[in-house]
């Protein structure tokens, strides 16, 4: 079904890569969650808590196992009573879950006669997940959306998405990661005189992410993927002369600015106050040059495997905040007004 915008009044919280099913992810602890829940539920009423993609990762753990490590966090933050509603974004390491919810629509549109193929973008919303089951709070509305969602915070757009479309418009040595597919094939339909738009990028690399989900089934498969990163680490070290690259994107905000220009005008919202993303696993906060967006990008949960931080998560109301958790403390990083 077609996503309907609203606006959004009140506290907006949102986290992202937590990677339930990865061998580094952090939020499997149940002392941290404890921790965590606990700052959350000390922070009044939000209006909406968005997990912003790869929650999971179907990529390293089959479905059912990804699911078992997000149990008890989901099943926590989902119990706090000042926690309005809960909207999922799928992201690349989770888009499975975005697939499941689309072949059910295709599955009923089909029994009701319709044999249309309707498409994927630009955004469609589900009123459940199977991430919602772990949800004890029955009454709670635990929705899915994807690509993206908008809310409104000081009177001006925010829009939320995983941030994995941003690497269509990678020019670097990293984009052969995931997005070569895409360009390959969309170069192969010879759209000359269009240029591509989110449901090209979208069914183009397709293939690629139905591949990676059902990786997992075979576990040789995962660690030669594992060690094809470990190449591209060492390449990406030789050429950009960082020491310490993650196999993820692992790009700051201010080399993101010239793919969320090209990025907005495809999901329709060209010129928003604010757009939060996650993926890159590199939290912060900053402003696009030319058009003075504010950007907000929320990090990660997984052990550090470079100088990133991490735990983090951001808060919109009337302004962008990034905080993260140190011990049972928490810190202020960033703050910036929408």
């Amino acid at each position: 079904m077609k996503i309907q915008e609203q606006g959004e009044n009140g506290k907006i919280i949102v986290i992202s890569d937590t990677h339930f099913g990865d061998e580094s992810q952090l939020l499997n602890q149940a002392a941290l969650v404890d921790t965590f829940v606990d700052v959350l539920s000390k922070k009044g009423k939000v209006a909406e808590l968005v997990l912003l993609g790869d929650i999971l990762d179907v990529w390293m753990k089959p479905l059912t196992g990804a699911l078992k490590d997000a149990k008890y966090f989901i099943g926590q933050v989902a119990a706090l009573e000042n926690i309005e509603k809960i909207t999922y974004v799928p992201g690349n390491h989770d888009h499975q879950l975005f697939m499941d919810e689309f072949r059910g629509e295709v599955d009923r549109s089909i029994r009701e006669g319709n044999f249309s193929n309707p498409e994927f973008m630009p955004s469609r919303e589900y009123p459940g997940t199977t991430l919602s089951y772990l949800a004890p709070r029955p009454d709670i509305p635990f929705r899915m959306a994807y690509p993206f969602i908008v809310r409104h915070a000081n009177g001006k757009e925010v829009v939320l998405t995983h941030g994995h479309h941003l690497d269509y418009f990678d020019n670097s040595f990293w984009w052969v990661r995931t997005y070569w597919l895409s360009r390959y094939i969309i170069r192969k339909r010879k759209k000359k005189k269009k240029s591509p738009d989110l449901q090209d990028i979208e069914t183009a690399n397709l293939p690629f992410y139905g591949a990676m989900s059902v990786n997992p089934w075979v576990p040789e498969l995962v660690e030669s993927e594992l060690r094809f990163y470990r190449v591209l680490n060492f390449f990406g070290r030789l050429f950009r002369k960082r020491a310490g690259l993650s196999p993820t994107r692992d790009t700051l905000i201010r080399d993101n600015y010239d793919e969320i220009e090209k990025l907005l005008p495809l999901l329709g919202h060209p010129r928003p106050g604010c757009l939060v993303f996650g993926h890159t696993h590199r939290p912060g906060v900053g402003k696009t040059p030319d058009s003075g967006i504010t950007v907000i990008n929320t990090g990660s949960w997984l052990e550090a495997d470079t100088d990133a931080l991490n735990m983090t998560w951001a808060e919109i109301d009337y302004d962008a905040k990034l905080y993260r958790l140190i011990g049972k403390k928490v810190e202020l990083m960033y703050s910036e007004g929408i």
